[in-house]
């Protein structure tokens, strides 16, 4: 077993070179910048059982194990982001807008997959996927995936294959629309910035030149004692061992029988960051390099589930997967072209731009369009969305990603999940008119 998935690994590195290669040299993949993991992916798929294999006995094979990675390493993404979580409170007013923003947008997508999969025929849980999928990005449909699987509700490698889909729609959609609103607010004086930038060669082939290349870590230890990032690793996996004690005993609750890893994760990674923040523990937590232990995890995470989609699963649920994406992408649209205008009022489109890219493909897209829109980052639209993640990721993104799927997959748990997601978009909408005016 270990072999297979040693196997499984080591193919998906080298998807990820290939992918790389292909970034490089393929200019439609850095027009539309598309990530490394996800061109890995899409190598993979043309290469596995469900494309070459249907006709060439030569083709990349997947243990049965692939499916069974995404949930630790979507733990060891959630702890890499949660032990060293900070929040600005230099920006109250703007930062609890974005966050009621943010839940509009959430319940607009969960609501409007809900009624649209109800008239396609479609698994209840199919609603949540969409969400997750645009405004999680890559990746993070495999925690709702991974919990439907676990509570035996639905096979992991569909519900995977249906979110990874959104994913790679809602990415594409992002930077296509997200371009052509720019240039649409430029010319109608939207855009505050002096001037608008161009992209470097750099950001369109996704590889540094020697003179920006910096050091990626700090080191608290000495190479000679343990190596810094061996440390970073551990320190995440010793969380994510102590969670998975957790997790068996939440298991012996009823209530908390379909728990994942994810949520005593988060939990254990909180708690040891605040510890962290009160005593000497936090001057070995490096911030950057938690990130990047938590970045090779989605790499890895995005390249084989995108390589493993079920491409019968997909074209069987084309017209609902097509009429989903138009309908919530375009509502998506329809709400950050307008609250940010109504509420935030200065830098509006800047914000509102940022926004967009992070919640309809990745955090990455919001910032790259805020480098189109702002490339000297004269808004205050960045630490705007830096300082406000937090908020949503803690409440209402952890709670769609980790509670609602265990709620939906109930008798009642639709119409409950559908009415609870109504009252947060009035309190959303109430609360960011009332905060606007102060």
């Amino acid at each position: 077993m270990f072999e297979a998935i040693l196997k499984d690994f080591a193919t998906a590195s080298a998807l990820l070179l290939v992918g790389l290669f292909l970034r490089k040299n393929v200019k439609i993949l850095q027009k539309l910048f598309i990530p490394v993991s996800v061109v890995a992916g899409l190598v993979g798929l043309l290469l596995g059982p469900e494309v070459l294999g249907k006709f060439c006995p030569i083709y990349i094979h997947w243990s049965d194990n692939v499916s069974s990675f995404a949930n630790p390493l979507l733990a060891i993404l959630f702890i890499s982001q949660f032990i060293a979580l900070t929040f600005n409170k230099n920006m109250i007013k703007k930062c609890s807008l974005m966050f009621f923003i943010s839940a509009t947008v959430i319940a607009v997508q969960v609501l409007s997959a809900m009624l649209l999969g109800r008239v396609f025929g479609l698994e209840d849980g199919a609603a949540l996927l969409p969400f997750s999928g645009f405004y999680g990005a890559h990746g993070i449909p495999q925690t709702i995936a991974g919990i439907y699987d676990t509570l035996g509700y639905w096979s992991y490698d569909e519900a995977s294959s249906f979110g990874t889909t959104y994913a790679t729609i809602g990415m594409l959609f992002g930077t296509i629309a997200g371009i052509a609103i720019i240039n649409i607010g430029i010319r109608k004086g939207w855009v505050v910035a002096q001037k608008t930038g161009t992209l470097t060669e750099e950001e369109y082939t996704g590889l540094l030149k020697k003179e920006n290349q910096k050091p990626f870590m700090k080191a608290y230890t000495a190479d000679l004692a343990l190596d810094p990032l061996t440390l970073h690793v551990a320190l995440i996996l010793t969380i994510l061992i102590i969670a998975y004690g957790l997790l068996e005993l939440l298991h012996m609750i009823p209530l908390f029988s379909g728990f994942a890893i994810y949520v005593p994760s988060i939990i254990v990674a909180m708690i040891v960051g605040i510890i962290g923040k009160k005593t000497s523990l936090g001057n070995i937590i490096d911030q950057k390099s938690c990130e990047h232990v938590g970045s090779v995890a989605l790499e890895y995470l995005i390249s084989s589930a995108v390589a493993t989609m079920k491409l019968d699963v997909i074209f069987n649920n084309f017209g609902a997967i097509i009429t989903i994406c138009a309908v919530g992408l375009g509502l998506t649209t329809l709400v950050l072209m307008t609250l940010p205008r109504l509420w935030l009022k200065d830098n509006w489109l800047e914000n509102a731009m940022v926004m967009f890219g992070a919640w309809t493909g990745s955090t990455a897209t919001g910032m790259m369009l805020l480098r189109v829109a702002d490339p000297d980052m004269e808004t205050d639209a960045g630490p705007n969305l830096i300082a406000a993640t937090p908020l949503w990721q803690i409440t209402t993104q952890n709670f769609y990603l980790t509670i609602a799927p265990m709620i939906i997959v109930t008798a009642a748990g639709f119409t409950s999940l559908a009415l609870g997601t109504v009252g947060m978009l009035v309190v959303a909408l109430i609360a960011g008119f009332l905060i606007s005016r102060k």
